[in-house]
């Protein structure tokens, strides 16, 4: 496990050979905010760690070991961006400095719950690609629509799609959040709401909301009158 420091240089390096152009060292220092021969000095332990190849005047490029925690981390970064900014309402201002803060704290399978979460999101607020290192949920004959379910059908939620932040925000705060066992009991008429069981709660559940969350059908309960 490596330090929050070198994730950070790792990151820094990652964002600035985009161009696949080495990271030079005065740019590095001006994007961190530190003194060139700190960077001189932590670019030789990368180096030296198998974490980076750097040539003195030339500059630094990731190896592949290099790169996989760059980017990861960059996703985190950005993924976490989306999430403060979509989900908690943050202002858009603030969101790149409280990402910069938990984006060392983000366990693995809170970044995947994340993503699931916002139907694997492609950009961060402010436009940039959020790196994909996981291979993105393919294409699921078993994942439906909530809103298509029978009525006493278990389901499990596999995740949210919705450009709306507000709604995204209300429908997580009425339950509905990916890996969540739920159950249909009741389908209104008249394109009504739908009665669904969550956790220990019922809830009427509108259909434009219902549309936003897909599922994969565990089975059907049978109803004895």
């Amino acid at each position: 496990m490596v330090s929050e420091n070198i994730e950070e240089y790792l990151e820094c390096i990652w964002e600035l050979t985009q161009d696949n152009a080495p990271a030079r060292t005065t740019d590095i220092a001006k994007h961190m905010n530190v003194a060139p021969a700190s960077v001189t000095e932590m670019l030789q332990k990368l180096h030296a760690s198998g974490f980076i190849t750097y040539e003195k005047y030339k500059g630094a490029l990731l190896t592949e070991d290099g790169m996989e925690i760059g980017a990861h981390i960059k996703r985190k970064h950005r993924l976490l961006e989306r999430f403060l900014f979509d989900v908690l309402g943050l202002e858009k201002s603030k969101v790149h400095e409280e990402a910069c803060r938990l984006e060392h704290m983000l366990s693995d399978e809170s970044e995947k719950r994340i993503s699931e979460m916002m139907n694997h999101p492609t950009h961060c607020p402010d436009g940039d690609p959020i790196p994909k290192m996981d291979e993105l949920r393919g294409s699921d004959e078993s994942t439906v629509l909530l809103s298509t379910l029978d009525e006493g059908t278990e389901a499990v939620i596999t995740h949210l799609s919705c450009r709306d932040p507000q709604k995204i925000r209300r429908i997580i705060a009425m339950g509905f959040v990916p890996e969540r066992r739920i159950t249909v009991e009741e389908r209104l008429p008249m394109n009504g709401p739908l009665l669904v069981q969550v956790g220990d709660c019922r809830v009427a559940l509108a259909k434009e909301y219902a549309d936003m969350v897909y599922v994969n059908p565990v089975h059907k309960i049978k109803r004895f009158m």
